[in-house]
Protein backbone atom coordinates (compact mmCIF):
# COMPACT_ATOMS: atom_id res chain seq x y z
CA UNK A 1 0.00 0.00 0.00
CA UNK A 2 1.66 3.30 -0.84
CA UNK A 3 1.58 5.88 1.41
CA UNK A 4 1.39 10.07 0.86
CA UNK A 5 4.39 12.41 0.86
CA UNK A 6 3.81 16.25 0.74
CA UNK A 7 6.88 17.85 -1.04
CA UNK A 8 7.44 21.53 -1.21
CA UNK A 9 10.01 22.15 -4.02
CA UNK A 10 12.03 25.06 -2.90
CA UNK A 11 14.56 27.02 -4.75
CA UNK A 12 17.37 26.35 -2.11
CA UNK A 13 15.62 23.54 0.05
CA UNK A 14 13.16 20.62 -0.53
CA UNK A 15 11.20 19.69 1.98
CA UNK A 16 8.88 16.79 2.80
CA UNK A 17 6.11 15.71 5.16
CA UNK A 18 5.07 12.18 5.26
CA UNK A 19 1.82 11.25 6.95
CA UNK A 20 1.62 10.88 10.25
CA UNK A 21 5.40 11.70 10.65
CA UNK A 22 5.36 15.10 10.03
CA UNK A 23 8.47 17.23 8.37
CA UNK A 24 11.01 14.29 7.91
CA UNK A 25 13.43 15.58 5.46
CA UNK A 26 14.99 19.26 4.50
CA UNK A 27 17.44 19.03 1.74
CA UNK A 28 19.36 21.96 0.29
CA UNK A 29 19.14 21.93 -3.23
CA UNK A 30 23.08 21.81 -3.96
CA UNK A 31 24.97 20.14 -6.36
CA UNK A 32 28.79 19.74 -5.61
CA UNK A 33 30.96 19.13 -9.02
CA UNK A 34 34.70 19.01 -9.78
CA UNK A 35 35.67 22.26 -10.98
CA UNK A 36 37.45 20.91 -14.09
CA UNK A 37 35.85 17.93 -15.58
CA UNK A 38 32.39 19.21 -14.54
CA UNK A 39 31.49 15.99 -12.63
CA UNK A 40 28.97 15.26 -10.37
CA UNK A 41 30.81 14.43 -6.83
CA UNK A 42 27.85 14.81 -4.41
CA UNK A 43 24.29 16.36 -4.30
CA UNK A 44 22.16 18.14 -1.01
CA UNK A 45 24.10 18.38 2.28
CA UNK A 46 26.55 16.35 1.23
CA UNK A 47 27.06 18.59 -1.73
CA UNK A 48 27.52 21.32 0.80
CA UNK A 49 29.96 19.27 3.47
CA UNK A 50 32.35 18.69 0.00
CA UNK A 51 32.37 22.21 -0.80
CA UNK A 52 33.32 23.44 2.50
CA UNK A 53 36.31 21.31 2.99
CA UNK A 54 37.31 21.81 -0.92
CA UNK A 55 35.78 25.13 -2.14
CA UNK A 56 39.00 25.59 -4.62
CA UNK A 57 38.48 22.03 -6.27
CA UNK A 58 34.60 21.99 -6.57
CA UNK A 59 31.85 24.34 -7.65
CA UNK A 60 28.78 24.42 -5.48
CA UNK A 61 25.41 24.78 -8.03
CA UNK A 62 22.23 26.16 -5.75
CA UNK A 63 19.35 27.05 -6.80
CA UNK A 64 18.46 24.73 -8.99
CA UNK A 65 15.02 24.99 -9.40
CA UNK A 66 13.31 28.28 -9.71
CA UNK A 67 9.56 28.46 -10.48
CA UNK A 68 10.33 26.32 -13.19
CA UNK A 69 12.83 23.01 -13.39
CA UNK A 70 15.90 25.29 -14.57
CA UNK A 71 17.69 22.07 -14.61
CA UNK A 72 15.80 18.83 -14.89
CA UNK A 73 18.70 16.36 -14.56
CA UNK A 74 20.06 17.88 -10.79
CA UNK A 75 16.74 18.66 -9.70
CA UNK A 76 15.79 14.74 -10.40
CA UNK A 77 18.53 14.19 -8.45
CA UNK A 78 17.37 15.72 -5.35
CA UNK A 79 14.12 14.82 -5.79
CA UNK A 80 15.47 10.86 -5.90
CA UNK A 81 17.80 11.56 -2.59
CA UNK A 82 14.34 13.18 -0.53
CA UNK A 83 12.17 10.80 -1.72
CA UNK A 84 14.91 7.84 -0.42
CA UNK A 85 15.36 9.06 2.75
CA UNK A 86 12.32 8.38 3.49
CA UNK A 87 12.25 4.78 3.24
CA UNK A 88 9.00 4.53 1.29
CA UNK A 89 8.30 2.55 -1.76
CA UNK A 90 5.70 4.08 -4.83
CA UNK A 91 4.58 6.98 -2.25
CA UNK A 92 1.46 9.21 -3.52
CA UNK A 93 2.73 12.81 -4.04
CA UNK A 94 1.07 16.07 -3.56
CA UNK A 95 3.14 19.21 -4.08
CA UNK A 96 2.32 22.82 -4.30
CA UNK A 97 2.17 24.60 -7.40
CA UNK A 98 2.03 28.29 -8.68
CA UNK A 99 0.50 30.58 -10.97
CA UNK A 100 3.60 31.04 -12.65
CA UNK A 101 4.15 27.45 -14.14
CA UNK A 102 3.42 26.31 -17.54
CA UNK A 103 2.15 23.25 -18.59
CA UNK A 104 5.66 22.13 -19.31
CA UNK A 105 6.55 23.42 -16.25
CA UNK A 106 4.45 20.78 -14.36
CA UNK A 107 4.99 17.88 -16.62
CA UNK A 108 8.58 17.98 -16.27
CA UNK A 109 8.09 18.67 -11.78
CA UNK A 110 5.65 15.20 -12.37
CA UNK A 111 8.50 13.71 -14.63
CA UNK A 112 10.37 13.96 -12.10
CA UNK A 113 8.36 12.51 -9.32
CA UNK A 114 7.23 9.58 -11.45
CA UNK A 115 11.19 8.54 -11.97
CA UNK A 116 12.13 9.23 -8.45
CA UNK A 117 9.44 6.27 -7.84
CA UNK A 118 6.31 7.92 -7.04
CA UNK A 119 2.62 6.35 -7.70
CA UNK A 120 0.72 8.77 -8.26
CA UNK A 121 0.95 12.81 -8.48
CA UNK A 122 -1.25 15.39 -6.92
CA UNK A 123 -1.29 19.55 -6.76
CA UNK A 124 -2.43 21.89 -4.93
CA UNK A 125 -2.41 25.85 -5.40
CA UNK A 126 0.24 27.86 -3.57
CA UNK A 127 -1.48 30.25 -1.90
CA UNK A 128 -4.11 27.68 -0.28
CA UNK A 129 -1.26 26.11 1.45
CA UNK A 130 0.65 28.90 2.55
CA UNK A 131 -2.38 30.30 4.31
CA UNK A 132 -3.37 26.78 5.65
CA UNK A 133 0.35 26.43 7.26
CA UNK A 134 0.09 29.60 8.48
CA UNK A 135 -2.99 29.25 11.00
CA UNK A 136 -4.92 31.62 9.24
CA UNK A 137 -8.64 31.19 9.72
CA UNK A 138 -10.12 29.16 7.53
CA UNK A 139 -14.03 30.56 8.02
CA UNK A 140 -14.03 33.69 7.82
CA UNK A 141 -15.66 33.84 4.57
CA UNK A 142 -13.70 37.04 3.63
CA UNK A 143 -11.14 37.13 1.05
CA UNK A 144 -7.58 37.38 2.01
CA UNK A 145 -4.55 38.15 0.23
CA UNK A 146 -1.19 36.00 0.59
CA UNK A 147 2.30 37.18 -0.70
CA UNK A 148 4.84 34.04 -0.27
CA UNK A 149 8.26 35.48 -0.57
CA UNK A 150 10.67 32.69 -1.68
CA UNK A 151 14.31 32.47 -2.83
CA UNK A 152 13.30 32.96 -5.98
CA UNK A 153 9.93 34.16 -7.05
CA UNK A 154 6.80 35.87 -4.95
CA UNK A 155 3.53 33.98 -4.95
CA UNK A 156 0.40 36.60 -4.70
CA UNK A 157 -2.86 35.03 -4.15
CA UNK A 158 -6.24 35.67 -3.68
CA UNK A 159 -7.61 32.77 -0.80
CA UNK A 160 -11.52 32.75 0.30
CA UNK A 161 -11.52 30.40 2.74
CA UNK A 162 -8.67 28.12 1.90
CA UNK A 163 -9.73 28.33 -2.25
CA UNK A 164 -7.11 29.98 -4.24
CA UNK A 165 -9.03 32.38 -6.39
CA UNK A 166 -6.32 33.71 -8.01
CA UNK A 167 -2.49 33.57 -8.47
CA UNK A 168 0.70 35.86 -10.01
CA UNK A 169 3.79 34.77 -9.84
CA UNK A 170 6.41 37.79 -9.83
CA UNK A 171 10.40 37.27 -10.53
CA UNK A 172 11.47 38.51 -7.13
CA UNK A 173 12.84 36.93 -3.77
CA UNK A 174 15.54 36.40 -1.40
CA UNK A 175 18.38 34.92 -4.31
CA UNK A 176 17.85 38.46 -6.14
CA UNK A 177 18.35 40.55 -2.95
CA UNK A 178 21.73 38.34 -2.32
CA UNK A 179 22.57 38.92 -5.92
CA UNK A 180 22.13 42.99 -5.31
CA UNK A 181 24.35 42.81 -1.80
CA UNK A 182 27.36 40.98 -3.71
CA UNK A 183 26.96 43.53 -6.56
CA UNK A 184 26.91 46.68 -4.39
CA UNK A 185 29.93 45.15 -2.17
CA UNK A 186 31.70 44.36 -5.72
CA UNK A 187 30.92 48.23 -6.84
CA UNK A 188 31.64 49.97 -3.79
CA UNK A 189 34.32 48.25 -2.13
CA UNK A 190 36.31 46.55 -5.47
CA UNK A 191 35.72 43.20 -3.22
CA UNK A 192 33.86 39.86 -4.07
CA UNK A 193 32.17 37.40 -1.93
CA UNK A 194 29.84 34.73 -1.64
CA UNK A 195 26.20 34.69 -2.18
CA UNK A 196 25.98 32.53 0.95
CA UNK A 197 27.98 35.64 3.04
CA UNK A 198 25.42 38.05 1.40
CA UNK A 199 22.66 36.06 2.49
CA UNK A 200 24.11 36.42 5.79
CA UNK A 201 23.98 40.28 5.94
CA UNK A 202 20.72 40.40 4.48
CA UNK A 203 19.30 38.19 7.01
CA UNK A 204 21.36 40.03 9.43
CA UNK A 205 21.14 43.56 8.86
CA UNK A 206 19.42 43.52 6.01
CA UNK A 207 16.52 46.29 5.76
CA UNK A 208 13.83 47.92 3.32
CA UNK A 209 12.79 50.55 5.46
CA UNK A 210 14.70 53.26 7.02
CA UNK A 211 13.12 52.67 10.22
CA UNK A 212 14.51 48.90 10.87
CA UNK A 213 18.29 49.79 11.16
CA UNK A 214 19.99 47.19 13.63
CA UNK A 215 23.72 48.79 12.59
CA UNK A 216 26.73 47.85 11.32
CA UNK A 217 27.87 44.21 10.17
CA UNK A 218 31.16 43.47 9.47
CA UNK A 219 32.53 40.86 7.24
CA UNK A 220 35.30 39.70 5.45
CA UNK A 221 35.85 39.61 1.17
CA UNK A 222 38.35 39.08 -1.22
CA UNK A 223 39.75 42.07 -2.62
CA UNK A 224 39.87 41.89 -6.46
CA UNK A 225 42.82 43.76 -7.44
CA UNK A 226 45.40 41.47 -4.85
CA UNK A 227 43.28 38.42 -4.73
CA UNK A 228 44.06 38.62 -1.13
CA UNK A 229 40.87 38.80 1.88
CA UNK A 230 39.92 42.39 3.58
CA UNK A 231 37.60 43.17 6.54
CA UNK A 232 34.82 45.03 5.15
CA UNK A 233 31.80 46.84 7.30
CA UNK A 234 28.27 47.70 5.55
CA UNK A 235 25.32 48.82 8.17
CA UNK A 236 21.54 48.37 7.51
CA UNK A 237 21.58 52.14 5.60
CA UNK A 238 23.39 50.81 3.02
CA UNK A 239 21.12 47.48 2.63
CA UNK A 240 18.33 49.82 2.46
CA UNK A 241 19.44 51.50 -0.95
CA UNK A 242 20.34 47.71 -1.90
CA UNK A 243 17.09 46.31 -1.16
CA UNK A 244 14.04 48.67 -1.33
CA UNK A 245 14.03 49.62 -4.82
CA UNK A 246 13.36 45.43 -4.99
CA UNK A 247 10.38 45.76 -2.23
CA UNK A 248 8.98 48.76 -4.16
CA UNK A 249 8.36 46.91 -7.18
CA UNK A 250 6.77 43.79 -5.42
CA UNK A 251 4.58 46.35 -3.89
CA UNK A 252 3.53 48.38 -6.96
CA UNK A 253 2.55 44.39 -8.31
CA UNK A 254 0.37 43.91 -5.12
CA UNK A 255 -1.33 47.45 -5.61
CA UNK A 256 -1.87 46.57 -9.53
CA UNK A 257 -3.80 43.31 -8.40
CA UNK A 258 -5.49 45.52 -5.57
CA UNK A 259 -6.82 48.20 -8.22
CA UNK A 260 -8.66 45.53 -10.23
CA UNK A 261 -10.45 43.86 -7.57
CA UNK A 262 -14.06 44.06 -7.48
CA UNK A 263 -15.16 46.45 -4.62
CA UNK A 264 -16.99 43.69 -2.82
CA UNK A 265 -13.57 41.66 -2.43
CA UNK A 266 -11.16 44.66 -2.14
CA UNK A 267 -13.45 45.43 1.13
CA UNK A 268 -12.68 42.48 2.12
CA UNK A 269 -8.89 42.18 1.48
CA UNK A 270 -8.89 45.83 3.45
CA UNK A 271 -10.45 44.12 6.26
CA UNK A 272 -8.69 40.62 6.64
CA UNK A 273 -5.28 42.62 5.21
CA UNK A 274 -2.18 40.99 3.81
CA UNK A 275 -0.77 37.92 4.77
CA UNK A 276 3.17 37.29 4.50
CA UNK A 277 5.08 34.19 4.07
CA UNK A 278 8.21 32.74 3.08
CA UNK A 279 11.68 34.00 4.05
CA UNK A 280 11.29 37.24 2.41
CA UNK A 281 8.57 37.91 5.00
CA UNK A 282 11.49 38.74 7.15
CA UNK A 283 13.28 41.21 5.20
CA UNK A 284 13.79 43.96 7.74
CA UNK A 285 10.95 46.71 7.44
CA UNK A 286 8.86 45.05 4.91
CA UNK A 287 6.12 44.94 7.01
CA UNK A 288 6.25 49.01 7.83
CA UNK A 289 7.07 49.66 4.12
CA UNK A 290 3.78 47.74 2.92
CA UNK A 291 1.62 49.43 5.55
CA UNK A 292 2.46 52.37 4.46
CA UNK A 293 2.68 52.08 0.89
CA UNK A 294 -0.99 50.47 0.68
CA UNK A 295 -2.56 51.62 4.07
CA UNK A 296 -3.48 47.67 4.58
CA UNK A 297 -3.02 45.81 8.19
CA UNK A 298 0.13 43.35 6.94
CA UNK A 299 0.84 40.07 9.22
CA UNK A 300 3.98 37.80 9.01
CA UNK A 301 3.37 34.52 9.11
CA UNK A 302 5.04 33.69 12.84
CA UNK A 303 6.49 29.81 11.17
CA UNK A 304 6.85 31.60 7.35
CA UNK A 305 9.65 29.23 6.38
CA UNK A 306 7.56 26.16 6.87
CA UNK A 307 3.80 27.14 6.31
CA UNK A 308 4.11 26.18 2.63
CA UNK A 309 4.76 21.82 3.98
CA UNK A 310 2.84 22.81 6.81
CA UNK A 311 -0.03 23.40 4.65
CA UNK A 312 0.46 20.37 2.78
CA UNK A 313 0.73 18.45 5.91
CA UNK A 314 -2.61 19.64 6.94
CA UNK A 315 -3.89 18.04 3.84
CA UNK A 316 -2.41 15.06 4.10
CA UNK A 317 -3.46 14.61 7.55
CA UNK A 318 -6.95 15.37 7.09
CA UNK A 319 -7.96 14.30 3.48
CA UNK A 320 -11.28 13.60 3.75
CA UNK A 321 -12.20 17.19 4.36
CA UNK A 322 -9.30 18.62 2.12
CA UNK A 323 -9.14 15.96 -0.73
CA UNK A 324 -11.20 18.35 -2.98
CA UNK A 325 -8.24 20.68 -3.04
CA UNK A 326 -6.39 18.33 -4.76
CA UNK A 327 -6.12 18.12 -8.71
CA UNK A 328 -4.02 16.36 -11.07
CA UNK A 329 -1.20 18.50 -12.23
CA UNK A 330 -1.86 17.88 -16.09
CA UNK A 331 -5.30 16.38 -16.84
CA UNK A 332 -5.64 17.19 -20.36
CA UNK A 333 -1.65 15.80 -20.79
CA UNK A 334 -2.47 13.14 -23.29
CA UNK A 335 -5.09 15.42 -25.51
Amino acid sequence: MSRTLGINLGSNVTTVYEAGNGIVVREPNAVAVDTYTQETLAIGQEAINIYNKTPGAVDLITHIYQGNVSDYERMAMIVELAINKTGIRRPEIIFACHGGQSRADISAIVEMFSDAGAKTVKCVDLPTVCVMGSGASLNNGKELLVCDIGAANAEIGIVKGCVTKFSRTLQYGCNKLDQAIMAYVKNEYNAAITERMACTIRETIGSVHPSYNIGNYDFVGVDLITGLPCDLTINSSQTVEIMQPFAVYLIANIAAILKKLPETILRNVKERGILLTGGGALDGGIKTLIEENLEIPVQICTNSTECAIEGLGMIIENRKIFDVLLRDPIPDYND
